[in-house]
């Protein structure tokens, strides 16, 4: 957008914008999945062919929610909820939004070993019951927001626009109700206990409400919410009971101002909530000294940590001479990777990409990773790769498997891993040899298997199995299943020592994750020596063990506020304890048949209605435009349309314009058609610009650590001007004002930027840009025109500070023929993005900027432009006021160079006055201090004050530029290259 008024000729591409940006954000499905629907009094269950079984237990779980659930928090939806069942990615995941109509979102995999989900007995019913919480939760609207959502449709949702601990942390409090028992929910987990205990007891101070209230950029960061959101939650049910969190969150979604839910609170909770969280603080330091203290009642473990970046890290593998320790890390200030230390800690060896990794195996010199790629565009699923750690080079070994958690013999003749075979439904593998056959080694319905581990000859299996609502470790030997434990405790991660005489493995018995060793063939002879033994006894917790080639060290991973790392301890039997009880195993889960219920084919018409309508007021060339808008989409995504309708009062001119995307096919399929009032290309009048059809067809390109789109169109344009017959008059060589426009037009872009964690920028990668148009009279165009524009921006991580970014942008483009008197490009400042501009998400767009300069100063057919920064962080300051909608997050500046200049190509029209030539070029010079603030809880974005010098054509020897201000302040929203 080059300006910052809303015009009505604005709309039709915005409209477009809109539709694109939503559906980019929400991937489509598979066109290739085939849909059914099963309903229910309160549910409509989507799902594709292989999920039958699995949509029958999300509606029976849906139901049960919906019978508990409504009366706890006091409201009942108005409508049926749509529940969208996809086996397309193997993230354990969830997604529910109130708009335009109750959704929920699930992805039909459980939840991996280590994942802070595992704390279930079900896991199915735990993901529903947390999504429908939601529902009840945002869906609740009453007062002017429930009037005007009458009026309109559904568009206010308060409770929506509230800090997100409280939607989690409501929804982390009630999900294990479907299917309580010793463990079941994140509030019972020793996971979350373990963050809690570090976030009360290690520094700095426990985390401030509006820390908490806004995106974190403390560990363990995107759960902070759930975490601290849970146990809040749990606080305030004690201290004032479920019937005063139901009348507050009814009075909550009342709200005309959504953004002071600390003030609501008073009157139901008895306090407001910075009160209240100062009490929860207060309660949590307690919990975490007692159970420190419980702790310290027996000898204290204390590890030598070799590994200090915190974040995540898992699955320590030693090398065959124990010479390295091979493991996997996602921190907060590189990418996702796999890494080498020396057992003292000391890096070693190359930096190994690992993104979404699930898992890493090692044996006789070979490695083996799991880690997820987007498959076929659509979906999200692990894969085995061969890796060389010398040289970081990775094979593929399979494909589209769904395969993770490898396990390698001593000799890597003989590999293990589990796969997914179905929705919900895991399997325990094996492949000897790597061109071996796969054989199923364990399988049974309703039983999820992880994390499987070879004895050094390859003979015994032991894995984590979780059945009958219980995680247990056992083994497997010639056909045979031996239970490890069998107990109501969480056990994972299991690991034999080199000589076969140990298993070993974590558990969350006596509420924190310790190891514990269990003496193999003592146990299997069934002699007196068979006892269980506990291996350390932390206070944080420890996890996924591994002992040295020689057996004399124990790997494993460690915690602390920063987040995990690796550790060492001497392998010691001696030095084991008694083990901490475990929990009792509970009650068998309870038998529920599926309901008989028959399912039909998709209707999309069932969602495919408008879903609001609202009033529009702009302007279009002319002035004042009055109309409204309205749109939708079903819930598959598969089609997706707005239209608005105006008339201008001063042109009397009606105008309109409607887009339609399709996500049914790839490459989708996007159409736009409109009719709006411009200025004429010529002159001061008015022309009437009406697109009967543009038409593209979109082709996605995706990877986990790239994106690409391609998009070829065709548009259709006919302009005319109001009260005339064909075209107005003026000079032949600048092109008829009137007459039909045939256009192909060419899209293109590619990234693999990254930001990481503690990144004030994107820090390494590239972004590159393309678009093209062409107007023939071969297409029947009544104009020729071609223009083409490209850009690419490069970003170099600085050495000094850390994070630094030396950020380089290079641009152009060149116009042949015209169909007015408009210039095809224009160079100068920035400009202030309007609310229209962030909506529609043209704020990402990498604008055209030479600082220094009015905007829109430089005008012609063709255009140059690089620019340069060096960004540099400040401060984090992370400052805010309790549940104020505004914190300041992070403070950085950058000191810029831009050089560029637009011009006049041979044979084009004299907007610039003069050709390209670098005496030409003008520069412009400055900085920026930039404020990274979050807005509303959830928007962040930059707001940039900057101080630019314009030196004129400083190859030419010029000081200034005339007519330009030697100097200009700024203060803009939004980002920059």
């Amino acid at each position: 957008m080059s300006g910052a008024r809303w015009t009505a000729s604005s709309l039709a591409p915005a409209l477009l914008c809109t539709l694109a940006t939503t559906t980019a954000l929400a991937q489509p499905y598979d066109p290739a999945y085939r849909w059914r629907t099963v309903e229910t009094a309160h549910f409509r269950v989507h799902f594709h062919q292989g999920e039958d079984d699995l949509a029958l237990e999300v509606a029976a779980a849906a139901e049960r929610a919906h019978a508990f659930l409504s009366p706890l928090l006091g409201y009942a939806p108005r409508t049926r909820t749509e529940v969208v069942l996809s086996d397309d990615s193997d993230l354990a995941n969830g997604l529910t939004t109130p708009l335009p109509y109750n959704t929920i979102r699930l992805y039909a995999a459980t939840p991996s070993e280590l994942s802070e989900l595992n704390v279930y007995r079900n896991w199915l019913s735990n993901l529903v019951f947390h999504e429908y919480v939601h529902i009840l939760h945002l869906d609740n609207v009453g007062g002017v927001p429930d009037a005007v959502n009458h009026i309109f449709g559904k568009i206010w949702a308060p409770n929506g626009l509230t800090p997100s601990w409280l939607a989690e942390g409501l929804a982390v409090l009630h999900e294990g109700d479907g299917d309580p028992g010793p463990e079941s929910g994140r509030n019972k987990s020793a996971i979350f206990a373990m963050y809690l205990r570090s976030l009360s007891l290690e520094p700095p101070a426990f985390p401030r409400l509006d820390q908490v209230s806004n995106p974190p950029l403390f560990w363990p960061l995107g759960s902070v919410p759930y975490a601290l959101g849970g146990r809040f939650l749990e606080f305030l049910e004690e201290r004032s009971g479920p019937e005063a969190i139901a009348a507050y969150l009814a009075q909550q979604g009342a709200q005309i101002w959504p953004y002071a839910p600390s003030l609501v609170g008073r009157g139901h909770l008895g306090a407001e909530f910075p009160e209240l969280w100062e009490e929860f603080a207060e309660r949590e330091r307690a919990r975490a000294l007692e159970e420190l203290e419980r702790i310290r009642r027996r000898p204290v473990t204390h590890p030598k940590r070799i590994t200090f970046q915190g974040g995540e890290a898992g699955s320590p593998r030693w090398s065959q001479d124990g010479a390295t320790i091979a493991y996997l890390r996602a921190g907060l200030d590189d990418k996702p990777a796999l890494l080498q230390v020396a057992p003292e800690g000391r890096p070693v060896g190359p930096s190994i990409r690992a993104e979404a990794a699930a898992g890493l195996a090692r044996g006789g010199g070979r490695a083996v990773l799991a880690r997820g790629e987007i498959w076929h565009e659509y979906r999200l699923y692990d894969d085995l790769w061969d890796v060389d750690l010398a040289t970081g080079k990775t094979r593929r070994l399979t494909d589209g498997a769904r395969t993770s958690d490898p396990a390698l013999s001593a000799d890597g003749s003989s590999l293990a891993y589990v796969r997914r075979t179905g929705p919900g439904e895991t399997a325990l593998v094996r492949r000897t040899g790597e061109a071996g056959p796969e054989e199923i080694v364990f399988a049974r319905p309703g039983t999820d298997v992880f994390a499987p581990a070879l004895s050094a000859e390859g003979s015994r299996i032991a894995f984590a199995m979780q059945e009958a609502g219980r995680r247990d470790i056992v083994l497997f030997e010639g056909g045979r299943l031996l239970r490890v434990t069998n107990d109501g405790s969480i056990d994972t991660s299991p690991t034999f020592t080199p000589d076969g005489s140990w298993l070993l493995f974590s558990s969350d018995r006596g509420g924190v994750y310790n190891l514990y060793a269990w003496p193999v063939e003592a146990c299997l002879a069934i002699t007196d020596a068979c006892a269980l033994r506990q291996v350390t006894n932390v206070e944080t917790g420890a996890f996924e063990p591994a002992v040295s080639p020689d057996g004399r060290t124990i790997a494993f991973v460690t915690y602390s506020r920063d987040g995990y790392d690796l550790a060492t301890l001497p392998f010691d039997p001696s030095t084991f304890m008694d083990p901490e009880p475990a929990l009792p195993k509970g009650p068998e889960p309870e038998e529920r048949p599926a309901p008989d219920l028959a399912s039909r084919p998709y209707r999309a018409e069932d969602t495919l209605g408008p879903t609001y309508w609202l009033p529009l007021f702009g302007s279009d060339a002319a002035g004042t435009v009055l109309g409204a808008l309205s749109g939708g989409g079903d819930v598959l995504d598969r089609h997706s349309y707005a239209v608005s309708a105006w008339w201008g009062l001063r042109s009397h001119e009606p105008g309109y314009s409607a887009a339609y995307l399709g996500g049914w096919s790839w490459p989708r399929l996007d159409l736009l058609s409109s009719r709006f009032i411009d200025s004429a290309r010529a002159g001061n009048g008015l022309e009437s610009v009406f697109t009967p059809l543009d038409v593209g067809l979109d082709f996605t390109f995706s990877r986990l650590e790239w994106s690409s789109v391609v998009r070829f169109g065709w548009r259709g344009t006919l302009r005319t001007v109001p009260g005339t017959s064909g075209t107005a008059s003026q000079p032949e060589e600048l092109g008829a004002v009137g007459g039909f426009g045939s256009e192909l037009t060419l899209l293109a872009s590619f990234s693999d930027a990254e930001r990481f964690v503690r990144s004030i920028s994107p820090e390494e990668g590239r972004t590159l840009n393309l678009a093209a148009v062409l107007a023939t009279r071969a297409l029947g165009s009544d104009y020729q025109l071609g223009s083409v524009r490209a850009g690419i921006t490069q970003y170099l991580p600085f050495p000094l500070p850390r994070h630094g970014v030396l950020a380089l942008h290079l641009a152009g483009g060149a116009a042949n023929g015209s169909i007015g008197t408009t210039a095809p490009f224009e160079l100068g400042g920035p400009v202030q993005l309007d609310l229209l501009s962030l909506l529609l998400g043209t704020a990402l767009l990498s604008p055209d900027e030479l600082r220094g300069y009015p905007p829109g100063w430089l005008q012609g057919t063709g255009f140059v432009l690089g620019n340069a920064e060096f960004r540099f962080p400040i401060a984090a300051p992370e400052i805010g006021h309790t549940t104020w909608p505004v914190f300041l997050r992070r403070v950085h500046g950058a000191i810029f160079g831009d050089l560029g200049d637009a011009f006049d190509r041979p044979g084009t029209l004299p907007f610039a006055g003069h050709p390209f030539g670098w005496n030409e070029l003008r520069l412009g010079a400055g900085a920026e201090l930039r404020l990274e603030i979050a807005l509303g809880y959830f928007v962040v974005t930059d707001v940039r004050l900057g101080l630019a010098h314009a030196f004129g054509r400083a190859f030419a020897g010029e000081s200034e530029e005339p007519g330009v201000p030697a100097l200009t302040v700024y203060a803009i929203l939004g980002g920059t290259f």
